[in-house]
């Protein structure tokens, strides 16, 4: 965090936020910046969760333009030139923005268009012309264009966090130039409706791009999903220039078999272009590829030595999958026809969430380049949870906790971890689990059933 002195030599913006997901909004902000190498100062202290509005402050518009080449929470960012809790504080306010700043946006060679936009309350046309009309007194120079213009200014009006009784005026109001839009057009274009391989569990776009952003994932990255399932959390890193290898112990959906999930082939077998490889060449991915293996995530077999600049992940929770892993002491005879020899990891047994939970974190551990991250999905039974019985391994720092709900009484936590130091070759597993969160873990399914019949 900056300080007083500090901050007045950065530039504020005003972020407008999609009311989706809003528990992430922060960490993924935060991620993204550090990612990019710079600070970024939140204006936290009146700032409501449900409230699409964050002011921040920057070092300057390049990082701005940085952040929105990311971010997929942020609608908008507008640099911000005045604020207030009524009108006339807000025109106060701007008359004190830096004329030289200004003329820069509104010299006579400069198109410009005023927008409205409103948070909790819709107002009709001649209510925003009225608004409008109440910046004459800002030096615009330049010819009016709505379609496009040079330079696009918003006003944005927070009407509170109660739709059904919005105030007459809103609480406060923002002023500012857009600088650009995020990312969020990429969830049309990776929108699983129209992906060639899906299954049950394959994971919403827009979810897929936060836990990317929460990896910092970027350009020459090698990413690793030890639960890759249909490979959804893949495409996304992919998207963003990382190379991306994962590992399951389904043998049959990695190899494309069985009946498909595809609403349009409902019950029918998998046709041949559903298969894992088929998701990364419909969207010219094909070359950031590298490879998947089957097996199970606890016992990968690989050389011990950091590897893996993320791992982001999806474990199975025992409701639509269920957790399993290699049994070792299992005994495979060719006379045994209950067990199918052609696979090589046929010899399965369910376990405990816990089980893979501490083998998750071991794993990241032992692979986990330096200052590389950990995200993994967490299910948690709201009544019994408590944040400080988090799992955690000394190697292993926690960056962020951010919980999106399912239920009155389930949710699940994206859990971000950074590696923080090196793990011991050949050293033991260091995980460490308190018993309360293993007795919530390990009766989640359940608790999730039982809550689902009540």
């Amino acid at each position: 965090m900056a300080d007083e002195a500090e901050v007045e030599l950065n530039v504020q913006f005003v972020c407008l936020f999609a009311q989706e997901h809003v528990d992430f909004r922060i960490s993924e902000l935060l991620s993204v910046s550090m990612m990019f190498g710079f600070e970024v100062l939140v204006e936290s202290e009146d700032h409501r969760k449900e409230n699409p509005y964050l002011v921040v402050h920057l070092p300057n518009e390049d990082c701005a333009r940085k952040l929105l080449s990311r971010t997929v929470s942020i609608k908008s960012v507008y640099e911000l030139w005045g604020q207030g809790e009524n009108l006339t504080a807000l025109k106060e306010n701007l008359l004190q923005y830096p004329p030289d700043k200004m003329r820069t946006f509104t010299s006579g060679d400069k198109s410009f268009k005023i927008s409205i936009e409103s948070f909790n309350k819709k107002l009709s046309i001649n209510q925003q012309r009225e608004l409008i009309d109440q910046f004459q007194f800002l030096p615009f120079q330049g010819c009016v264009n709505l379609t496009a213009p040079d330079n696009l200014f918003a006003l944005l009006l927070d009407y509170g966090d109660d739709p059904n009784e919005a105030p007459p005026s809103p609480q406060r109001l923002f002023f500012g130039r857009l600088v650009g839009h995020g990312q969020r057009h990429l969830f049309k274009q990776y929108s699983l409706k129209t992906r060639r391989f899906i299954g049950n569990t394959s994971m919403d776009p827009q979810l897929s791009f936060l836990m990317a952003n929460q990896g910092q994932v970027r350009s020459g990255s090698l990413v690793f999903d030890p639960f890759v399932g249909t490979g959804s959390v893949l495409v996304a890193c992919a998207h963003f220039g990382a190379h991306v290898m994962g590992s399951d112990i389904d043998y049959t959906l990695l190899h494309g078999r069985g009946r498909s999930s595809r609403a349009d082939r409902k019950g029918q077998w998998r046709g041949r272009d559903e298969n894992f490889r088929a998701n990364f060449a419909q969207y010219g991915l094909d070359s950031y590829f590298v490879d998947i293996l089957i097996a199970d995530a606890g016992r990968l077999g690989l050389r011990e030595i950091p590897l893996f600049d993320a791992i982001i992940t999806d474990p199975p929770y025992g409701i639509r999958e269920g957790a399993r892993k290699l049994d070792t002491n299992m005994e495979i005879h060719e006379e045994n026809e209950s067990v199918d020899q052609t696979s090589p990891c046929s010899a399965v047994r369910g376990c405990r969430l816990s089980e893979i939970l501490t083998a998750l974190l071991d794993l990241a551990a032992r692979h986990l380049v330096l200052h590389g991250r950990l995200v993994y999905w967490l299910p948690i039974y709201r009544p019994s949870y408590s944040d400080e019985f988090l799992p955690s391994h000394p190697c292993l720092r926690l960056v962020a906790n951010s919980e999106q709900g399912l239920s009155r009484h389930v949710s699940r936590r994206l859990i971000t971890m950074e590696k923080i130091k090196e793990h011991v070759v050949g050293g033991p597993n260091m995980s460490v689990v308190h018993q309360k969160f293993l007795e919530s873990c390990d009766n989640f399914r359940d608790n999730y059933f039982s809550q689902q019949s009540t």
